[in-house]
């Protein structure tokens, strides 16, 4: 991966990654269960985790993350409370987060593989390929590592549907 290509997807992590923490920032004054509270709460650490990870990686590229514009922060707070404002119950809200999830997972691969990444899986999950990955380009190990973060962040959230 070219560095030009490199810089675009730390950048698409970051993006995704505010995107998601601002998400549950929003949801959570609407949660009521605390199981689900809790786990969004873990999954809102490991947004911003990611996001760190991502803002380490493109400062040294020489880069600086772009942070979200005011309109699609405009647009996210929208969308959240124009779902949420007659249905707060658990299980909407966990639909909500599984759709955002699976957005994520969507762009990223998309991203991986017109960049030309080598899996036909690229969320694929292989200790020895990814250890090997992470030495020659730790954008595209990050990205990887994001998407696994997402399924499992899904998996975790299914026990909150009806």
């Amino acid at each position: 991966m070219e560095f030009s290509n490199e810089c675009a997807l730390l950048q698409e992590i970051y993006q995704g990654a505010a995107m998601g923490s601002e998400s549950i920032r929003l949801l959570l004054p609407k949660v009521k269960n605390a199981g689900f509270r809790s786990d969004l709460q873990t999954q809102h650490q490991q947004y911003l985790d990611t996001a760190s990870r991502a803002e380490e990686e493109l400062k040294q590229l020489g880069q600086c993350p772009r942070e979200l514009t005011r309109d699609r922060q405009a647009m996210l707070w929208l969308g959240v409370q124009g779902k949420t404002l007659l249905n707060q119950e658990t299980s909407h809200l966990a639909r909500m987060m599984i759709e955002g999830s699976n957005m994520g997972i969507v762009t990223l691969t998309g991203v991986l593989n017109s960049y030309g990444d080598s899996r036909d899986n690229p969320a694929q999950s292989q200790t020895e390929a990814q250890l090997a990955d992470q030495a020659k380009n730790p954008a595209v190990a990050l990205a990887r590592e994001t998407i696994q973060t997402e399924r499992d962040n899904i998996d975790r959230l299914k026990v909150y549907l009806q």
